[in-house]
């Protein structure tokens, strides 16, 4: 009897053995397939990319400007026709080795180019961006940051996107490296002693509450004035709030798309009767520093930072060439 149970045992161990091997062996067929990348873009939508892209087209120009500064050439299909743009874009010398430059970003045209990965941002509507994963297409969209640290966690994604993790690392060091050196400068400027700044472009006052060119001003050791008046996407400032704000500096625009002049933009600001008084015409503090860096939101905002910083105070960078 004892044999026969033992026997029994060792039969049920083998039978049990042969399920559990047959559910392992239905276990790694049902596997899921090697992924490259997974994760949520800034529109909440998972993006998932089973191999490493090599055409990746890109509908921004902050997306233009980090695909040339971490990617090879030959891995980027194509570029918005803004980088081509040497009063919007730092980067034109590098874009030319990329030889597409879009101008129709409609879906149509992206899909012609047949790209295994499309990065957008907020130039895309969110509705654009669904009518191109309709098509096929694999997209990431991007939201503009609102801080400098935004930038970076916005290099470091794309990065991991395209396989570019130590290009993308290096990239940031230099950057940080950067905003290290305008804080071993201007850093020791107590708050209540920094310049107000205003910013204008040449329809209106540029810098909201709480954006990037907030968070640039911060770095540099300035006080945005747009921002201390409230300025945001709702709200706007008057000439007679800047007035009374008596503001250190103006930030005089340089790009235009009607070409308007940034000397004509000067003049007008000191002849105008309302801005006489004003200290930053006063002491003549109507500084321009390129509206590729103002505007950028990417690795190129950095070097906005800096050039704000030594625009106001060039006692300070007077090591400097």
């Amino acid at each position: 009897m004892h044999s026969k149970a033992s026997q029994l045992c060792a039969l049920l161990l083998l039978l049990a053995a042969v399920l559990i091997g047959g559910c392992g062996q239905g276990e790694e067929t049902a596997a899921e397939p090697s992924v490259f990348f997974r994760g949520t873009d800034d529109l909440g939508t998972e993006v998932i990319l089973r191999e490493k892209p090599q055409r990746v087209v890109s509908l921004g120009l902050a997306t233009d400007e980090i695909l040339l500064g971490i990617a090879p050439t030959e891995q980027i299909a194509a570029l918005t026709s803004y980088s081509d743009d040497p009063g919007l874009s730092t980067m034109t010398e590098a874009a030319r080795a990329i030889p597409v430059k879009l101008y129709d970003r409609s879906p149509e045209r992206v899909l012609a180019l047949n790209p295994d990965l499309v990065l957008t941002t907020d130039g895309v509507s969110k509705e654009q961006v669904e009518s191109l994963r309709d098509l096929g297409l694999t997209v990431f969209a991007s939201r503009t940051p609102k801080r400098i640290e935004g930038i970076f966690t916005r290099i470091e994604t794309i990065g991991r996107l395209i396989g570019q993790e130590e290009r993308a690392a290096a990239l940031i060091a230099e950057k940080r490296a950067r905003l290290a050196e305008v804080e071993r400068r201007v850093g020791d400027i107590p708050e209540e002693e920094r310049p107000i700044v205003i910013a204008f472009a040449f329809s209106t006052v540029f810098g909201q509450k709480d954006g990037l060119f907030d968070d640039m001003c911060r770095h540099a050791s300035l006080r945005n004035g747009a921002g201390m008046l409230g300025l945001s996407a709702e709200t706007t400032v008057s000439m007679e709030q800047i007035v009374a704000l008596d503001p250190d500096v103006f930030l005089l625009p340089t790009w235009s798309a009607e070409g308007e002049k940034t000397e004509d933009f000067r003049e007008k600001l000191r002849s105008d009767p309302l801005f006489r008084h004003v200290k930053a015409v006063r002491e003549n503090h109507l500084y321009a520093v390129p509206d590729t860096y103002r505007y950028s939101a990417a690795q190129n905002a950095v070097e906005g930072v800096y050039e704000l910083a030594r625009a106001v105070y060039p006692e300070r960078f007077a090591d400097v060439k």
